[in-house]
């Protein structure tokens, strides 16, 4: 008779190859990140009688550093935000979680037909971009 395993042993092998890849990657305090090539900001969507209005969340930029543009009846953010790190340190910092965003960011929203597109208008304030767009009367 040959050497067969059945699916219970296959399946504990496997089992104890996760578990010491997991321990191997934990033992050298490695967390995984993985960048993107862009990374699109939250909104929130609001309609009153007169407007619709758009608040996306662009905490830690520059009002300068954003881009607002009307292309083909799209409403278009753009901008690059950097990634926050810690001042007054020293220059080599261990990176051991990432969840905040950075880098170059587009979002791209359709502008219903019933906005009146010359009359958009934006403010920045408090980490957040606000857009009203007005409709038409």
């Amino acid at each position: 008779m040959g050497n067969k395993t059945t699916g219970a042993e296959e399946s504990s092998a496997m089992g104890r190859m996760v578990r010491e890849t997991s321990d191997t990657v934990a033992s050298r305090n490695f967390f995984g990140f993985w960048a993107t090539d862009s990374w699109r900001p939250s909104v929130n969507l609001y309609e009153t009688r007169s407007a619709f209005l758009i608040c996306a969340d662009l905490s830690g930029m520059e009002k300068d550093d954003i881009q607002v543009q009307v292309e083909n009846n799209h409403l278009i953010i753009r901008g690059k935000r950097n990634c926050p790190m810690p001042t007054g340190r020293e220059r080599a910092v261990a990176v051991h979680l990432m969840e905040i965003d950075h880098g170059v960011f587009s979002r791209t929203i359709e502008v219903p037909s019933n906005v009146d597109e010359k009359d958009i208008k934006a403010h920045y304030e408090a980490g957040m971009l606000w857009i009203t767009l007005p409709k038409k009367r």
